[in-house]
C-alpha cells in the first residue's frame, strides 16, 4: 500500500472537502438559534431518496469493541452495553451498536493484536495510526471515499477543512479514504516562556522575544533581587527532571529554545539534501545543547532541577519569574502562585530564532482512527453516528444537554474532531468581550462562563482568586499566537517501523541520558556526535532507512 501524496492523492481529498452542494443537492449548514441544532438540507441518493445524516430511515446493528476503564461508573441498573447513551444514541441514529468484547488496559491492547492478526474484527472501531496503517497494508478496511461523501454532515466537513485537509490526508491512502480520523488541535503544540512582568517594569527590562532576552532575564532576576526582599534566594530556569526537551513539549522542558535553535528533537525530518533525519541528532540540537550546557555552567537553570520531584514549588513559592511552559499553565500552577502572591502579573510571549522566525514543533494533525471492516455492508451507518456523535459534542440540542455527562465516556464510539485553532480562537472571543468588542451572547457557552470567572475575579480579585486561571490562560497564553504566526514544523512520520518495535525504547533512554549529561556537565558537548554515532549502530540508522521509505510511498 503507498501512502497518497501525489496530486491526484489531494485533489480526491480535496474533493471529499467540497461542501456537498455540489448538483444542488445540499445546502450550507446553518446555525439554527432556539436550539443549537445546525439546520442541514438532506441530501439526496442518485435514486432521490433523501438522506438524514444524522438518522438511518431503518435500524442498523453495527459491531465493536471498546476501551474500558476498570472503574467506569453508570447509573445503577446500566451496563456497558446498555444504558443512558447507548439507548439514546440508538433512538437518536438508528444505530445500534453491539459489543464483541471489552477491555480494560493491556487487556485490551492484547486483544486488539489478536484480533487484527487474525482478522476476527468488528464492523468498526478506532484504533491508531500503527494499527491503522496495518489493517491499511492487509487490505482489510472499507473504501469509505464515497460514503464519506454522500453521507458525512456539512458540518464534519466543515470542521475538517478547518486544517486544511490534513487530517483527511493522513487518513488516504492510494488516493482512498480508509478511515475516520480524529483531529488533534494543535495550542499545546506552542511552548511559550512566562514572565513576570511586574519583575521586569521594577529592573528596567523588556519583555523577551530572542533566546539572548531570555539569558538576560534569568541574569537579572537571580542577581538583582526582584522581588525586593534584600536576599539572594530567586533562581533562573526551573527544569523538568524528566526530559531535556521533547517533541511536543512538557511543562518546563526546553522544546522552546531548541524550536529558536531550528531544532525539533524527537521528530522526523529532512535535511537539505532531501534526506530523512532524526530531529534529536541534528546539528542544530547539538548548538541548542550547547547553549543549554553553557546557561547551567552560568547558573541560569535551577542547579537541582534533574533532581527536583516538583518545579512548580519554584514558581508558587515565588522563587523563580520565568519559566516555559504551554498556554494552559494558569490552569493550575499560576493560579496557586496567584494565590501565594496576588500583585503577580504574569504574562506569556514567543520566542524567535535569529532570523526572526517563531519556529513550533506541531502535534500529528490526527492520532486516532475510526475504521470500518471491508465487506461490512452498511458503512454509512458509522458515519451516520459519526455526524451525530460530533453535533452532540460541538452544539448540542436542547435533548442532548439532557444526558448526564458524567457518564459521557459510556458512548459507544469515542472519536472526536474539533478546530485544530479552538485555543487562538477562544483567546479571541474572550478578549473581545472583556474590550467590548463581543457581547456575551456572542460567546460559546464555555467562553461565556469563563467570561463569567473573570469579571467575578476582576469585581473581587482578593476573595475570587480561584476564578482567575482559566480565563487568564486563554487571555494571556493564548496571546502569543495571535501575536505572531509560528513556523509549524510536523514530523514526517508518526507510526512504528519493525525496528522501533525492537529497539526504540533504548535508543530514546540513550538519548534522554546523553542529553541530561552534556547539560549538566558531565559529559563534553563533542559527546553529541558520539551520541550520534551510538544511536545510528544501535538501531536508528535502519530506522531512518524504514522511515524514508514509508514517507517515499
Amino acid at each position: 500500500m503507498k501512502k497518497g501524496k501525489s496530486a491526484l492523492v489531494l485533489a480526491a481529498v480535496a474533493m471529499l472537502l467540497l461542501s456537498a452542494c455540489s448538483n444542488g443537492r445540499t445546502e450550507t449548514a446553518k446555525e439554527n438559534g432556539s436550539s443549537g441544532k445546525p439546520a442541514e438540507a438532506k441530501t439526496e441518493t442518485e435514486a432521490g431518496t433523501a438522506i438524514d445524516p444524522f438518522r438511518l430511515p431503518e435500524l442498523v446493528e453495527v459491531s465493536t469493541i471498546k476501551a474500558v476503564s476498570p472503574n467506569e461508573r453508570m447509573p445503577q441498573g446500566d451496563t456497558i452495553e446498555d444504558n443512558l447513551y447507548t439507548r439514546y444514541f440508538t433512538e437518536k441514529t438508528n444505530v445500534k451498536f453491539k459489543y464483541m468484547w471489552y477491555a480494560s488496559g493491556d487487556d485490551y491492547t492484547q486483544k486488539l493484536k489478536l484480533a487484527v492478526a487474525s482478522n476476527d474484527l468488528p464492523d468498526t472501531m478506532v484504533v491508531d495510526e500503527r494499527t491503522f496503517l496495518e489493517l491499511a497494508a492487509g487490505d482489510q478496511l472499507e473504501d469509505l471515499t464515497d460514503v464519506f461523501q454522500k453521507y458525512a454532515s456539512d458540518q464534519v466537513k466543515q470542521i475538517y477543512e478547518l486544517n486544511d485537509g490534513l487530517s483527511l490526508e493522513k487518513a488516504t491512502i492510494d488516493g482512498k479514504l480508509l478511515a475516520i480520523p480524529n483531529i488533534v488541535p494543535k495550542g499545546d503544540s506552542f511552548q511559550e516562556v512566562w514572565v513576570r512582568k511586574d519583575w521586569l517594569d521594577k529592573l528596567g527590562l523588556q519583555p523577551p522575544k530572542t533566546v539572548g532576552d531570555v539569558e538576560k532575564i534569568a541574569e537579572a532576576f537571580i542577581a538583582r533581587d526582584p522581588d525586593g526582599n534584600g536576599k539572594n534566594d530567586t533562581i533562573g530556569l526551573p527544569g523538568n527532571n524528566g526530559v531535556v526537551t521533547t517533541d511536543y513539549g512538557w511543562n518546563y522542558d526546553f522544546k522552546a529554545l531548541f524550536n529558536a535553535f531550528g531544532a525539533y528533537p524527537s521528530i522526523w525530518l529532512k535535511d537539505g539534501s532531501g534526506n530523512v533525519v532524526y530531529g534529536s541528532t541534528t546539528p542544530e540540537a547539538k548548538q541548542a545543547l550547547g547553549k543549554l550546557a553553557e546557561w547551567y555552567k552560568k547558573g541560569l537553570i535551577d542547579k537541582d532541577f534533574a533532581l527536583r520531584k516538583n518545579p512548580d514549588e519554584l514558581v508558587v513559592g515565588g522563587k523563580s519569574g520565568i519559566f516555559f511552559g504551554p498556554w494552559y499553565m494558569p490552569f493550575g500552577t499560576l493560579t496557586n502562585a496567584m494565590m501565594a502572591d496576588p500583585k503577580a502579573d504574569w504574562r506569556a510571549y514567543a520566542i524567535a530564532d535569529d532570523q526572526g522566525r517563531y519556529n513550533a514543533t506541531v502535534v500529528p494533525p490526527s492520532s486516532s482512527f475510526l475504521v470500518v471492516k471491508k465487506g461490512f455492508k452498511h458503512p454509512e451507518a458509522v458515519v451516520t453516528y459519526f455526524n451525530f456523535n460530533t453535533r452532540f459534542l460541538q452544539t448540542p440540542t436542547p435533548d442532548d444537554k439532557k444526558l448526564d455527562q458524567t457518564y459521557v465516556s459510556l458512548r459507544p464510539i469515542d472519536l472526536n474532531i474539533g478546530d485544530p485553532d479552538a485555543v487562538l480562537k477562544k483567546h479571541e472571543m474572550i478578549k473581545g468581550a472583556i474590550e467590548g468588542k463581543l457581547t456575551p451572547d456572542q460567546l460559546s457557552p464555555e467562553m461565556q462562563g469563563h467570561l463569567e470567572r473573570w469579571n467575578k475575579y476582576k469585581a473581587d480579585p482578593k476573595a475570587n482568586i480561584g476564578e482567575w486561571g482559566p480565563p487568564y490562560a486563554y487571555l494571556v497564553g493564548g496571546q502569543p499566537m495571535a501575536d505572531v504566526k509560528f513556523n509549524e514544523v510536523y514530523s514526517l512520520y508518526t507510526a512504528t517501523t519493525k525496528t522501533m518495535e525492537k529497539r526504540w525504547s533504548n535508543l530514546q533512554k540513550l538519548e534522554n541520558e546523553t542529553y541530561f549529561k552534556i547539560v549538566l556537565g558531565e559529559l563534553p558537548l563533542d559527546a553529541f556526535d558520539s551520541f550520534v554515532a551510538d544511536w545510528k549502530a544501535q538501531g536508528g540508522e535502519q530506522i531512518i532507512k524504514e522511515v524514508q521509505e514509508a514517507v517515499q510511498k
